[in-house]
């Protein structure tokens, strides 16, 4: 009797052990679900929110979350802490982060080595095309690509002069321009480089 008595307490301990947290992850995610809901229906007035899909991801809850209006459907993702109290619409992956930053310097400094330059302007005053375009070229190569730039704003015009560059943005690379916005891929098989993948 004393046996079966520890027997049943033992299989009710292991039960308990492994289902409670289950089930507790269950009426979380239920808990977390409507608040969601909630919030997103009430900042947008007039729209329906439901959960397409909720599931734990590193931690924290990932919900796809399906709006319909008058306008039509849309869909979010969403990141809640397991207790609901924290949302954010967007994460950065800490270790996919870092490896793309890194991969990123690593190209522009190849390309630095290898003597390739950018010249360009940054004054959306004097020369605004020449500005965006300068920008867009920049920006193209990620936030370490200010190395490989060459300044023709106002007084530095006589870099650009030295470099028979007529047109911002341009790319000089072993004595050659190649004027205009140049694509990743350009500068890869101009210099072989390899760009991140």
């Amino acid at each position: 009797m004393l046996s079966s008595f520890i027997l049943a307490l033992v299989i009710g301990f292991v039960i308990g052990y492994w289902l409670v947290p289950y089930f507790n992850t269950l009426s979380s995610e239920k808990v977390v679900s409507e608040k969601v809901k909630t919030l997103y229906e009430l900042a947008n007035p007039g729209t329906k929110i439901t959960v397409e899909s909720i599931k734990e991801r590193d931690g924290i809850f990932h919900l796809i979350l399906k709006a319909q209006s008058v306008t039509g459907v849309s869909y979010r993702e969403v990141f809640v802490t397991k207790d609901g109290k924290l949302l954010t619409e967007g994460v950065i992956y800490v270790e996919n982060s870092t490896r793309s930053i890194k991969a990123f310097k690593e190209f522009v400094d190849c390309l630095y080595d290898k003597g390739l330059r950018i010249y360009g302007v940054l004054n959306r005053t004097q020369n605004p095309q020449g500005a965006v375009a300068t920008y867009l070229q920049l920006n193209l190569l990620g936030r370490y690509s200010g190395k490989l730039f060459v300044d023709c704003d106002g007084l530095n015009v006589v870099n650009c002069i030295k470099a028979n560059v007529t047109q911002v943005p341009s790319v000089v690379y072993k004595g050659k321009i190649y004027s205009g916005v140049k694509t990743a891929s350009f500068l890869e098989s101009l210099t072989g480089c390899k760009i991140p993948l």
